[in-house]
């Protein structure tokens, strides 16, 4: 009977401790939109899977030094526009107008490096995002939303979180 009692209470607490990550940043979710909106005043549609929410690279040298390039390709096309304004001279105005092109294609790389260096830089983990997609059962709106939630790396509350329309349907 002891041992009954025992496999009972452990199949409930697996049950309950060991949830899964997914289902656990699902329901912060669900509490933080009933809080926010009311239980039964919005209809879920969809939830995405739960991602790992990194750093950015903002503070690594490499990034910075892209950063500070591009800043300093809008810096130059600033100059050179303010030249070509007061410029009367047809060949001057002609190499000018070759030097902001050329700024251009310069900043046009580096804005291309600066992307894919965002997109492979592999942060630390920070926490969580999950996203709702839900409709509100108001009557008037069928707009669909999404609710972007970022939550805490051990999964215990939301840290922020974002509503945006869904024009993509």
């Amino acid at each position: 009977m002891k041992h009954t009692y025992f496999v009972v209470l452990l199949i409930f607490a697996s049950c309950t401790f060991f949830q899964s990550n997914q289902r656990k940043a699902e329901g912060l979710a669900k509490k933080y939109l009933d809080s926010a909106l009311g239980i039964d005043k919005y209809e879920e549609t969809e939830t995405s899977k739960i991602d790992t929410l990194r750093a950015g690279p903002d503070n690594e040298p490499a990034y910075k030094l892209i950063t500070a390039k591009i800043d300093s390709t809008y810096k130059i096309d600033d100059e050179l526009n303010k030249r070509l304004a007061t410029t009367k001279n047809y060949k001057d105005v002609s190499i000018l107008q070759k030097a902001s092109q050329e700024n251009y294609n310069k900043r046009k790389i580096l804005l291309t490096q600066s992307l894919q260096y965002l997109f492979n830089s592999k942060g630390k983990p920070e926490g969580w995002i999950i996203e709702e997609t839900f409709r509100l059962k108001n009557g008037v709106d069928s707009s669909l939303y999404v609710a972007t939630f970022k939550i805490d790396d051990k999964i215990t509350k939301v840290l922020s979180q974002q509503t945006t329309k869904d024009y993509r349907r």
